[in-house]
C-alpha cells in the first residue's frame, strides 16, 4: 500500500525482510516501510513504487520486525542482577520471595527518586538496545512513594512505552510500605499526571496474597475504574491453592478474582498465569484477561509453560522476564527460546501425570513465539491497537535486526531465516528501534542518552544504597582481601 500522491514520508526503510504481523501475518521477503509523524503511512514489496521520504534507510540484510514489549516487569529490580546465584538452588519459591523481600524493601528504603531514575535508566536502555519498545511496570515498593516518580520518569525519558502498575499492598511486605486502600488511590491519581500517549498508568495490588482484607480487592479494582484508569493483576499463585483454602474459598485464583467482580468491566492486565486450573483459561479468554507468561521463572519451580492450555482456549499470551531478578539476560531472543524449552517441559509433566499430548498446532515454533514477543505482549498490555504490528494507520514502532552474520548464516535461501532468528538470535543483533518513528537505537547504541554515563550513576547510586542501608551482610564478599566459595580475591 503507497501512500498518498505528491506526499512526502519522514522516513522510508526500503529492501528490508518485513514481518508485519497483520491479520494475514504477512512477511514481505523484500519491503519498504514508511511513515510520517510517527504513524505508518505505507507498507509494500520493493516491486511496487516506493514512496518519497525525507530520510531513506537501506535496510539489506536486515529484518525489520514489530518491536516486542516486555509484558512482565519490574523495573527498579534492575538493581539485583546477580542475586539468582546468591539464593540458587531456589527449590521452594514460597519461602524464597518470603527471603528476597527483606533484602529488597532494605534496599527500597534508601531508593529516592533520583537514584532510583538512575537504576531504571540502565534497565530501560538494556530492554531498548534488544530490541524492546514497550514494558510492563509492577511497582510496589513504596516505602519511599517518590521512588516509584524516579523510575516512571526514567522510562518517559526514553521514550519507550509502557503499561505502569502502581501497587496498592498491605500484607507479606514490611509496615513502612503498607497502605490502605484510599492512601493507595490518591498516590495513584496523583502518578495519572505520568500518563501519556507512550505511558499508560494502572491500579494494582499485586495479587490476592498482598492484601490482608480481601474485599481491598474490590475497592482497589472499583477506585482504579472511577479515576478512568486500567486495572492489573499479577495472577500467580505459588501456594497452588493453599492460601485460598486457608481462606475458606475453594476453586482457583481466576475464579477467585471472579467473585470479587475484577473480571467484570472489561479487558484487564492478568499477569504471568501461574497456577491456573484448566478450567480457568477459556474463563479469562471469556473475560479477556490477557496474560503475560514468564518463561524463566517456570525453570525454577519446574512447571515448564503451558502455551498450549492458553492456546487452545483462543488466547494468545505475552512475554515476560520478570526483571533481572529473576531473569539476568533480558534478551528476548532468549525468553522466546524459554517458552519453547519451558512449553516441552510443561507436556513433559503432563505426559508423566498421565495426560494427553498437545496437537501439533498447539506447539510453538518460530512464528507462533514471535507472535507472543510482539502482537501478544502488545495485547497484554492493551496497547495492541496502537502497536505489535506493521500496518497502515499504526505507531511506528519497529525494530532492524541485523540477520548478515554469523550466528545466523546459513539460512538456506531464508527458508530457516525465522527458524535461524528464533533459535539462534540475540539481541546484540538489534541495529535500530523506532518507536512512534523516533530512532531511539541507532547502530546498536542510544540516539538520547551517553551509555557509559548511564552504567556510571546506576552503579553510584547502587553503591550509595548499599552502603546506608548496610547490604553487605546480603552481597558476596567477592572483593580483594576477601575468599568466597573458596576462591581467593586479590
Amino acid at each position: 500500500m503507497t501512500q498518498a500522491a505528491g506526499t512526502v514520508a519522514d522516513t522510508l526503510v526500503r529492501d528490508a525482510y518485513i514481518l508485519t504481523l497483520d491479520a494475514e501475518r504477512r512477511v514481505l521477503t523484500r519491503g519498504f516501510i514508511a511513515f510520517t509523524a510517527g504513524r505508518i503511512t505505507a507498507l509494500g514489496t520493493m516491486q511496487e513504487p516506493l514512496p518519497a521520504a525525507t530520510t531513506v534507510i537501506d535496510a539489506g540484510g536486515m529484518v525489520v520486525m514489530p518491536g516486542m514489549a516486555n509484558g512482565h516487569n519490574h523495573l527498579v529490580q534492575n538493581a539485583w542482577r546477580g542475586y539468582n546465584d546468591d539464593r540458587w538452588p531456589v527449590l521452594d519459591i514460597p519461602a524464597a520471595v518470603l527471603g528476597l523481600l527483606q533484602q529488597l524493601f532494605a534496599a527500597c528504603s534508601r531508593m529516592d527518586a533520583e537514584r532510583t531514575y538512575a537504576i531504571v535508566r540502565l534497565h530501560v536502555l538494556e530492554m531498548l538496545k534488544a530490541g524492546y519498545t514497550a514494558t510492563h511496570d509492577e511497582h510496589f515498593t513504596n516505602v519511599r512513594k517518590d521512588s516509584v516518580d524516579g523510575s516512571w520518569q526514567a522510562l518517559a525519558d526514553s521514550g519507550m512505552r509502557g503499561f505502569l502498575c502502581r501497587c496498592i499492598v498491605d500484607d507479606r511486605i514490611p509496615e513502612q510500605g503498607r497502605e490502605t486502600v484510599d492512601e493507595g488511590l490518591a498516590e495513584l491519581e496523583r502518578l495519572r499526571a505520568f500518563a501519556s500517549d507512550r505511558l499508560a498508568v494502572a491500579g494494582s495490588f499485586v495479587n490476592y496474597s498482598f492484601r490482608a482484607d480481601p474485599e481491598d480487592m474490590r475497592r482497589i479494582h472499583e477506585g482504579t475504574r472511577a479515576l478512568g484508569l486500567p486495572f492489573g493483576v499479577d495472577m500467580t499463585d505459588n501456594s497452588r491453592g493453599a492460601l485460598l483454602r486457608a481462606r475458606g474459598f475453594e476453586g482457583g485464583q481466576a475464579d477467585y478474582y471472579r467473585s470479587f467482580g475484577l473480571l467484570d468491566r472489561g479487558a484487564i492486565y492478568a499477569g504471568k498465569g501461574v497456577n491456573l486450573l484448566a478450567h480457568e483459561y477459556p474463563l479469562l479468554a471469556a473475560h479477556d484477561a490477557r496474560l503475560a507468561v514468564v518463561p524463566t521463572l517456570r525453570f525454577f519451580d519446574g512447571q515448564g509453560v503451558p502455551v498450549h492450555d492458553m492456546l487452545a482456549a483462543g488466547m494468545l499470551p505475552g512475554l515476560g522476564t520478570d526483571a533481572p531478578l529473576v531473569s539476568d539476560s533480558q534478551d528476548p531472543f532468549e525468553n522466546m527460546r524459554h517458552a519453547i524449552f519451558g512449553q516441552n517441559l510443561a507436556v513433559k509433566a503432563q505426559l508423566a501425570a498421565g495426560g494427553a499430548r498437545p496437537p501439533a498446532e498447539l506447539w510453538l515454533n518460530a512464528e507462533r513465539t514471535l507472535e507472543m514477543a510482539t502482537l501478544g505482549s502488545a495485547r497484554a498490555l492493551l496497547m495492541e491497537e496502537r502497536c505489535g504490528s506493521l500496518e497502515v494507520g499504526k505507531a511506528a514502532d519497529l525494530v532492524m535486526i541485523d540477520v548478515a552474520r554469523a550466528e545466523i548464516a546459513p539460512t538456506w535461501d531464508e527458508r530457516r531465516l525465522l527458524g535461524a532468528l528464533v533459535w539462534g538470535g540475540k539481541g546484540a543483533q538489534v541495529h535500530s528501534v523506532f518507536v512512534a518513528g523516533e530512532r531511539l537505537i541507532e547502530n546498536g547504541r542510544s540516539t538520547r542518552w551517553d551509555e557509559d554515563e548511564v552504567i556510571r550513576e546506576a552503579d553510584r547510586a547502587l553503591a550509595d544504597i548499599a552502603r546506608e542501608a548496610e547490604l553487605d551482610r546480603f552481597l558476596p564478599t567477592r572483593q580483594p582481601g576477601a575468599t568466597y566459595r573458596g576462591w581467593t580475591y586479590h
